[in-house]
């Protein structure tokens, strides 16, 4: 009986070991809703780009000093601000082939290992390159 008990005692430590491990690794469900939110915004940021790319297409193959969607044949519905906390992604032109956009990620290292971009970790500014 007394080795039946401390089976089931090892046995339990060993699961509960394995699930802690598990959530200190992946980081738990915190962290799925902040990749989730930070995924978010870097498809935003991608609507930006393709609609600066569809302007400078457009205008001369200029890119614009500004963003307003609400302008030209490149018209669409963007969202301009975070829809997690309202504060709004930026656009700066950099040159005249280049320009950043940028957003409050959560976790610009997660879009770097994904990837997705090479983002300054400091402002979560991407920079991106408009080839005529």
């Amino acid at each position: 009986m007394q080795v039946d008990r401390l089976s089931q005692i090892t046995l339990t430590a060993l699961v509960a070991g394995l699930v802690v491990f598990g959530l200190l690794t992946v980081g738990g469900p915190g962290k799925g809703r902040m990749e989730k939110r930070d995924e978010t915004r870097w498809s935003d940021l991608q609507e930006l780009s393709a609609y600066i790319r569809c302007v400078a297409d457009t205008d001369g193959e200029t890119l614009p000093g500004s963003l307003d969607p609400a302008v030209g044949t490149c018209q669409r519905d963007l969202r301009l601000e975070d829809p997690f906390n309202g504060a709004p992604y930026n656009y700066a032109r950099v040159s005249d082939t280049a320009y950043r956009l940028c957003a409050g990620f959560e976790d610009p290292d997660w879009l770097v290992e994904t990837g997705g971009a090479v983002i300054d970790r400091a402002t979560g500014c991407v920079q991106f390159t408009y080839t005529p």
